[in-house]
């Protein structure tokens, strides 16, 4: 079925249309809300349905990094479109990669200093440095999201 990609999420591409993934990890990726589902909105900020498929994708990239590989697009756009699920999640909105600068500000739950490491990372995203940062970044987002629900349940 082929939904209307909203501009907010065409941060891979410019495509204004695709069809609902059936993971997180295949472009357009936003396959919850393309679909019309609003894991933002449960008790766990939908983090659980991004588990096995972050685990997934890290697995290979670093087989690929043994490897010398130099083709991590795939794998790279694939975690970078579910730290933007996690991010904005935990931040209770839907995701919308192409506002994270803008939005980034107002977000109760995010890693330290993470505009300067993000920022690396938007800027050289398939450079070993910036994807290692990547998967640190949504550890620290992991915890960061634990931390704030503990304070301040819902």
């Amino acid at each position: 079925m082929t939904v209307p990609i909203p501009a907010e999420m065409r941060y891979f591409s410019n495509d204004t249309e695709g069809e609902i993934p059936e993971s997180v990890c295949v472009y357009p990726y936003f396959k919850h809300e393309l679909s019309g589902e609003k894991p933002w909105e449960s008790e766990k900020s939908g983090l659980g349905l991004l588990e096995s498929d972050w685990a997934k994708m890290e697995q290979a990239l670093d087989e690929k990094q043994r490897m010398r590989s130099k083709d991590v697009k795939e794998e790279v756009d694939a975690l970078l479109a579910m730290f933007f699920m996690a991010l904005f999640w935990v931040n209770g909105q839907p995701s919308s990669p192409v506002l994270w600068r803008e939005k980034q500000a107002d977000f109760a739950v995010k890693p330290i200093n993470f505009e300067e490491r993000f920022s690396y990372i938007d800027n050289r995203p398939y450079t070993y440095m910036a994807y290692r940062q990547l998967i640190e970044l949504m550890t620290e987002l992991k915890k960061a999201a634990a931390v704030y629900a503990i304070k301040n349940p819902r």
